[in-house]
């Protein structure tokens, strides 16, 4: 039996050269991928049988690593829709030459081919075996097969994503609340560079000047300069627009902000609208089209820390599987980030500055912890402040704090320099303000 849509085949691995020395001559002689051996498998009757194929051309290979996340995760999702079925779930991720009881055969095989399908028997004799391509929305076609209509929790959710994120949009309720989230908001897209951590943010938002333009540079041997980011601020303060750069120096694209009101209204980029921007009291509202889905993200304070939620669907229903929704909750003094519902890093920190400011951060996945770092910030002097970073590589374990470098203020208490060492080497940040007289 046919009927497995292939997939465009993996890239190839490159394979190394087989090098043999002699007296008089080097002999170069090219390995060629050892082909997979099939698997066989016999499938007996008095089942129901769900097979979630995906099979690359190096599927079988033991030096190959095969994540399986996405085939268990349609797993769960029949589990937790068909818990009466006793569905016998089978991933299969190498060639396989399955033979069915009544004779039936499916035949994933074939060197340089790969295949993404999901299959269903019903275990009786005069069932046939059933097949579609692709490996996604697995419920709705087990569904089908057993005259059940249920959905992923992908579908459900794109539902009710739909429905909050069209509560919340053409909102146009302005308050003072609006104005200190917009406020949080600005000073984000604000910071000198783009790569600074959340326990460094209190320092880079305490200055009170009037500020003009903003200009950080990495800087280099003998002097030279290679520019991050620039920052240009209208007379009230707002920022009018963020230019980026890449580590060389080179222009990574800009951003410019439009105002009504003294309210931001939109973003643009490279003169295109990216953002618009509504307010419902203390939250604001960003919406942007990313590529084939449309992004609403909702800001808000809570707790004097800015939040966030975040809703990314596919402009088409058939790809919901690809929605995502992210969160961010304050939690026992931690910002908490969930991606679709799952804890994804946690974010712990004492009050602002009162020093030695200490924090942690900590990532998980599949519930367990993936990494962990801790770091605190001394005070020096008014001017100076040091940051450490602890070898502990979890909560549980001593401190033993090593230098990461030095972060230096101005007299208008803005940050102007960090020293610090990255692989080995020291560098240095430099940060240019002027200012509205």
């Amino acid at each position: 039996m046919s009927g497995f849509a292939q997939k465009k085949p993996a890239a190839k691995k490159k394979t190394q050269p087989k090098t043999a020395v002699t007296k008089k001559e080097v002999v170069v002689e090219e390995v060629k991928p050892e082909k997979i051996k099939p698997d066989t498998l016999q499938v007996q009757k008095g089942k129901k049988y769900v097979f979630l194929v995906d099979v690359t051309e190096y599927s079988g290979q033991a030096d190959v690593y095969v994540d399986k996340a996405e085939d268990n995760s349609e797993k769960a999702e029949l589990q937790r829709n068909f818990p009466k079925e006793n569905l016998e779930i089978i991933n299969i991720t190498k060639y396989t030459y399955i033979l069915f009881e009544n004779k039936q055969t499916l035949d994933i095989t074939g060197y340089g081919k790969s295949f993404q399908a999901l299959a269903y028997w019903g275990g009786k004799m005069d069932d046939k075996v059933q097949i579609k391509e692709g490996t996604k929305m697995a419920t709705e076609f087990v569904g089908e097969q057993i005259r059940s209509k249920k959905e992923s929790s992908y579908v459900v959710n794109t539902k009710k994503y739909k429905k909050e994120v069209a509560s919340l949009q053409n909102k146009n309720k302005i308050t003072s609340k609006s104005r200190e989230t917009l406020k949080a908001l600005l000073n984000g897209y604000t910071l000198p560079f783009s790569d600074i951590r959340s326990e460094e943010m209190a320092l880079y938002q305490q200055g009170t000047a009037k500020l003009k333009t903003i200009d950080s540079y990495i800087i280099k041997n003998k002097g030279a300069r290679t520019p991050l980011k620039s920052v240009a601020f209208d007379t009230d303060g707002l920022p009018t627009s963020v230019s980026f750069y890449d580590r060389e120096g080179k222009s990574k694209g800009k951003k410019e902000f439009v105002y009504k009101d003294g309210m931001l209204s939109k973003i643009m980029k490279d003169d295109q609208e990216v953002s618009s921007v509504n307010y419902d009291d203390n939250k604001i509202v960003i919406t942007e089209n990313v590529g084939d889905a449309n992004q609403t993200t909702i800001f808000w304070l809570e707790n004097g820390k800015l939040l966030r939620k975040s809703y990314t669907l596919m402009a088409d229903d058939k790809f919901s599987y690809m929605n995502n929704f992210v969160e961010e909750k304050f939690e026992n003094n931690c910002v908490v980030y969930y991606i679709n519902n799952v804890v994804w890093t946690r974010d712990c920190s004492g009050a602002s500055n009162v020093y030695p400011f200490v924090h942690t951060y900590t990532s998980f996945q599949n519930k367990e912890v993936l990494q962990f770092r801790k770091s605190k910030i001394e005070k020096n002097n008014d001017r100076t402040f040091e940051k450490f970073y602890s070898t502990a590589e979890r909560a549980e374990q001593n401190d033993f704090y090593k230098p990461w470098g030095t972060i230096h203020l101005d007299e208008m208490n803005l940050v102007e320099m960090l020293k610090f060492t990255k692989d080995n080497n020291e560098q240095t940040i430099k940060i240019d303000y002027t200012c509205y007289e």
